[in-house]
């Protein structure tokens, strides 16, 4: 996270202390997958990263192991912190990183080859602030990804969920956990398709995470805003960025179970100093 704390906002460390303790080679791989998505052609290679709102530390280990020369994490939360320097440790990446507790907001002038924020700027508290602050960080002819949750009808109704989930006591959070994985899984159930085949490999179609952490993740993660695409590519528009490649899915059934995240690749188009 990236953001001046307040009094509701979710403990999405603790949440990825308890993935990075079970992430493998084959959530790494799933990870690298997902980037070079998003980075088709090579641009990750010799590239220094910014990630903002690092959580678990695993981009930045796939970032790594797809040729990053260095790759930077911030994240407002000590325990995501910690979870990052550790899971990078395990790892073995090298020496080319480095993470700290830092607010996106304070965070001094730099300029990056490639500036990464998926699924963070919405939880700030700020989100529209936050993304033009990711834009500074950018250097001329750099690029920009980052990925947002997809407006839909439901978006109010969850934020008001996720503000009660995040100052909810454990059996209270446990009781709407379960709840939800019974509607969740019954509806995938409806569809046609085999529930423990979805949970099993569901790390591999969410960039190597874990069905059960990001179902808490969901639930909690307060504070919460949403975009539309217009919305979005107008703002990098705006802001002097050129929209690469972007990757939009509309939430399912208006957004009943939540929403998506809709992900964006943009390049700066300012020059570089002659």
């Amino acid at each position: 996270m990236s953001a001046t704390p307040t009094v509701d906002r979710f403990a999405f460390g603790k949440n990825w202390q308890s993935f990075a303790a079970i992430a493998d080679e084959e959530s790494i791989s799933e990870a690298q997958r997902g980037l070079v998505k998003l980075f088709p052609n090579g641009e990750l290679r010799g590239a220094r990263i910014l990630d903002v709102g690092c959580g678990s530390g695993l981009s930045m280990v796939a970032a790594l192991r797809l040729g990053a020369s260095h790759v930077h994490g911030i994240d407002i939360d000590p325990n995501s912190i910690k979870a990052a320097s550790e899971l990078l440790t395990r790892f073995d990446v090298g020496k080319s990183w480095s993470v700290e507790t830092a607010t996106l907001f304070d965070l001094p002038p730099q300029s990056c080859d490639i500036v990464y924020s998926w699924g963070v700027l919405h939880h700030t508290g700020a989100m529209w602030p936050a993304l033009e602050r990711v834009t500074t960080f950018v250097r001329p002819g750099g690029l920009l990804a980052v990925a947002i949750y997809r407006r839909s009808p439901a978006c109010g109704f969850w934020q008001k969920e996720k503000r009660f989930y995040s100052s909810a006591p454990p059996p209270v959070r446990l009781f709407i956990r379960s709840l939800y994985k019974t509607a969740y899984l019954s509806a995938i159930t409806a569809s046609g398709r085999n529930p423990f085949d979805y949970v099993f490999n569901y790390h591999h179609r969410t960039r190597g995470m874990s069905f059960h952490h990001d179902i808490h993740d969901w639930l909690g993660g307060y504070p919460y805003e949403s975009a539309s695409p217009e919305e979005m590519v107008g703002f990098m528009t705006n802001h002097g960025f050129s929209l690469e490649r972007s990757f939009q899915r509309p939430a399912a059934v208006k957004g009943l179970f939540g929403s998506h995240c809709d992900e964006y690749v943009a390049r700066s188009d300012a020059k570089a100093p002659a």
